[in-house]
């Protein structure tokens, strides 16, 4: 069935829809088919099948698929802000690297529930070009800047071994999402719903164990 275009582009039998709410589910859905196929494998049809919604709808809201993509990602990264809100009064009174701890956990939780942003930065990672420059200069940049200065902190002080701050930012990143985001994976291989937050916490406590008792030498002084 074709569709009518009202005067303002939007579909007529989705006049009732052109709302926010709808803009929300395009922004979802779209988020999950980028994270699964990539960039140049996601189309505005199959977004829009997935948002339960007509494709006009889509252009409705957004006159570009790099557009969806960009406030798909925005609204990844938006929610990756808020999973460390009110994280100040956690880490107060905290030794250096017990707040790192308490980072990563917040990374790792974070992860289990969001694991398409990962899943996005990998794609564009491997690929390079326009999309991983906007992203580092949109967002990648400053995410982890809370532990490159407790690290940098570390090693000046000399309780943080002086590793490559490449490496170790890369390890910690990728470790603590890896799990979520081959989801399927571990349940066909191990049996595992690594949505249960008893596993959640468990692969925290792994990552945080290894990584931070291997990093230091020693207490913070």
């Amino acid at each position: 069935m074709v569709h009518d275009i009202d005067h303002v582009g939007a579909p007529a039998t989705d006049r009732g829809d052109t709302t926010e709410r709808s803009r929300e589910r395009i922004l979802r859905a779209a988020l999950e088919e980028f994270a699964n196929r990539g960039f140049e494998g996601t189309t505005t049809a199959a977004i829009a099948r997935q948002a339960g919604v007509t494709q006009p709808l889509v252009h409705y809201h957004f006159n570009a698929k790099l557009s969806l993509w960009e406030s798909a990602v925005r609204l990844a990264f938006d929610e990756s802000a808020q999973a460390f809100a009110g994280v100040e009064r956690e880490l107060a009174g905290l030794d250096p690297l017990d707040q790192m701890k308490v980072l990563t956990r917040r990374y790792v939780r974070y992860s289990a529930g969001h694991p398409e942003l990962a899943r996005i930065v990998s794609h564009e990672s491997m690929q390079g070009g326009d999309r991983l420059r906007w992203l580092n200069e949109a967002a990648i940049g400053g995410n982890f800047d809370w532990f490159r200065i407790l690290f940098e902190q570390g090693v000046d002080a000399g309780w943080m071994k002086p590793l490559p701050l490449m490496s170790v930012i890369s390890s910690i990143g990728a470790s603590g999402a890896y799990l979520f985001m081959v989801r399927a994976s571990m349940w066909e291989t191990y049996g595992l719903d690594v949505t249960d937050p008893a596993i959640v916490e468990g692969h925290a406590d792994a990552v945080i164990e290894i990584f931070f008792h291997g990093l230091a030498t020693g207490a913070p002084r």
